[in-house]
């Protein structure tokens, strides 16, 4: 043993003692078993000595070049397995951190483009609301004291702090300070006093002045207004949502240019965007309008430094330059033009929530049987609710059922409910004295007519309409009439409704006439003169219950939206009373409920449905996220978010 002893450590020695802690290694690993016959037998056996020895037990690198002379040929495969499958493993680990931490972030830069149906004409605060190409374009260039994000919630814009008084009769406003003009100056209390001074002056005939009537405001500092309400209005901040207009660039405008200044196609504001060209044919006729990021934007800097709208004479023009990929977005893609959409795996295609609730809205003044609410009431229920939904809309709409949206808390189910009942129709007709006449070509071959054929047969001759089907007449001073609706349809609305609703009316004997508006004109001709008998319209009613703009007795003339120009005292009185019960959530509830019975009974219109809006962009443009709009701009809410440009960071 002693002879052992001195051997080894002779030999340890010798060799500076560069393999035995390698070879113990080995061993512990199981790369070499124990074995008698082995040479290394006894280190095994004296391994508490040799790790005496060793400063390490640990092999060093000048140690590692010896490993091939005491490996036999089997020890040498194992470890050079073992080797590769540490390689694999570390090369595996070290690939799934980097893919798992490996991140996409968005990267300043790059030019989106949109297309849009329409053109622009008055981008500025007073008149932008009438015309949807104007407000997408005033939502980037102006700012607002409120506003809507892209899921349809009210928001502060430049509001930066607030407070109510006085019975919620009083809102004093506090801006945020710093903002600065596309031109550079300060925006301050002054600009928001003289907007809505402006906004209210009947000489500029803004469509936003009715919405503001009974508010007064006042100045307090230069970060600070006052507006009082000479009544209580729950949804009050929802009226702020105008762009403030600088004084410095307005105030020397006169009433009879305000629609013809340069500002309107050259505005100035402080919103995320600011004016930077436009482009013109030889015809005069806008192209395209160019809008750069706004350097000084007070809140996040958006990302997509470039935008530019194209514009469009109609929708079909619109798909094909989708489909073409000459833009990246498109503004708004009606529903029986969705199949027009090409290459859908590389669009993503976002149906936002609308407030809006389309109706067939009925003007008795300008049709003396519309007066009759039997004759509303019947109408109503010869409407087929179901196969309009199903297979004229696809179900990409709900039903409405009333002047309330279907999904607002203040909705609530009327007793006297229409749905599709041809049978009472009929019934409904037939006890409020409307005869139905059966004209067919033996009666057309007679001599003689009765009076209420002699009507029918005299009409369709002088409109050149087939005298032939189921006709209504009804008695006017002695004289009998047929009973003949002009349905009225914006030139970019839903035909397909309606003649869906056409043919569900002469299936009752009400002949229907449909006439295709210009929507350039809808404002003046219908909306503003109620130049209509029946008039199939979408209005935005927005996500709050109240719907004093649309049903009460004040908003019909002028620019009120009141189409049906309804007119009841007790209506008025429950709109004014849940509009001033603020605070009182079942209060509210208990108006809003009564109101809805009274309108289901007048049925001053046929409530059809709430349509989604329909929001497509190429899967270039990525980080839009919305889910809901009060209005087509508002999609465009959180494209500060948006980027087309990528950098890879490695998030630890």
């Amino acid at each position: 043993m002693d002879l052992s002893l001195q051997k080894i450590k002779l030999f340890f020695k010798e060799k500076k003692k560069l393999l035995s802690p390698f070879l113990l290694w080995l061993n512990k690993l199981g790369l070499i078993k124990n074995n008698n016959n082995s040479s290394f037998s006894k280190l095994n056996t004296d391994k508490n000595l040799v790790y005496s020895l060793a400063h390490s037990k640990i092999p060093r690198k000048n140690q590692l070049k010896h490993i091939a002379r005491f490996l036999n040929p089997k020890e040498k495969v194992f470890l050079k397995i073992a080797i590769l499958a540490l390689l694999v493993s570390v090369f595996y680990l070290g690939y799934g951190f980097y893919q798992k931490h490996l991140i996409q972030v968005p990267k300043v830069g790059g030019t989106y483009i949109e297309g849009v149906v329409g053109y622009p004409q008055t981008i500025n605060p007073l008149y932008s609301n009438s015309r949807d190409v104007d407000a997408d374009l005033a939502r980037l260039i102006y700012s607002s004291l409120f506003n809507y994000d892209q899921d349809g919630r009210l928001l502060p814009d430049l509001a930066a702090s607030w407070r109510i008084e006085n019975e919620n009769k009083d809102y004093i406003i506090t801006l945020k300070d710093g903002v600065k003009w596309h031109n550079g100056g300060l925006l301050r209390a002054d600009d928001v006093v003289f907007t809505f001074n402006l906004i209210k002056a009947p000489e500029f005939r803004s469509p936003q002045r009715f919405t503001l009537e009974g508010v007064t405001i006042s100045k307090v500092d230069d970060l600070t207004i006052k507006f009082s309400l000479s009544e209580a209005y729950a949804d009050f901040f929802s009226l702020l949502t105008f762009g403030i207009m600088p004084q410095n660039a307005w105030e020397l405008i006169i009433p009879e240019a305000a629609s013809l200044s340069e500002l309107n196609l050259k505005p100035i504001g402080s919103g995320p965007y600011m004016f930077a060209s436009l482009i013109k044919n030889k015809g005069g006729e806008l192209k395209e309008y160019r809008l750069i990021a706004n350097p000084d934007y007070y809140a996040s800097q958006p990302y997509i430094q470039e935008v530019i709208f194209k514009f469009f004479p109609n929708y079909n023009e619109l798909l094909r330059a989708l489909n073409a990929n000459d833009i990246e977005g498109a503004s708004y893609v009606p529903d029986d033009l969705k199949n027009d959409l090409l290459a859908k795996h590389s669009l993503a295609i976002h149906n936002l929530r609308l407030p809006q609730i389309n109706a067939i809205f009925f003007n008795a003044n300008n049709d003396k049987a519309l007066a009759d609410v039997k004759l509303r009431q019947a109408l109503a229920y010869a409407v087929n609710y179901d196969f309009l939904i199903k297979d004229v809309l696809n179900e990409e709409v709900d039903r409405a059922y009333g002047p309330i949206l279907a999904t607002d808390f203040a909705y609530t189910p009327s007793e006297l409910q229409y749905n599709f009942d041809r049978t009472k129709a009929e019934q409904i007709l037939t006890d409020a004295d409307y005869k139905l006449v059966d004209i067919s070509d033996q009666t057309l071959a007679k001599d003689e007519f009765s009076p209420e054929e002699t009507a029918i047969v005299k009409y369709a001759s002088s409109t050149s309409v087939d005298a032939k089907g189921l006709w209504r007449v009804f008695q006017a001073d002695k004289v009998y009439q047929p009973l003949v609706i002009k349905l009225s349809v914006p030139d970019n609305g839903r035909f397909d409704v309606a003649e869906s609703i056409k043919n569900n009316w002469e299936a009752i004997g009400v002949h229907v006439n449909i006439v295709k508006v210009d929507s350039s004109s809808l404002n003046t001709e219908l909306i503003i003169n109620h130049n209509f008998e029946a008039f199939l319209y979408g209005q935005v009613v927005g996500f709050d219950p109240d719907v004093i703009a649309f049903w009460h007795s004040s908003k019909i003339a002028g620019q009120g939206l009141n189409l049906s120009s309804y007119n009841n005292s007790e209506v008025d009185k429950l709109l004014s009373e849940a509009r001033q019960a603020a605070d009182n959530f079942d209060l509210r509830l208990e108006k809003y409920k009564k109101f809805q019975e009274i309108i289901s009974t007048d049925a001053p219109a046929i409530f059809l449905y709430s349509p989604n809006y329909t929001y497509v962009q190429t899967k270039r443009v990525r980080g839009f996220n919305g889910s809901a709009i009060n209005s087509p701009s508002d999609r465009l809410a959180g494209i500060n978010n948006w980027y087309l440009k990528t950098s890879k960071h490695l998030d630890w």
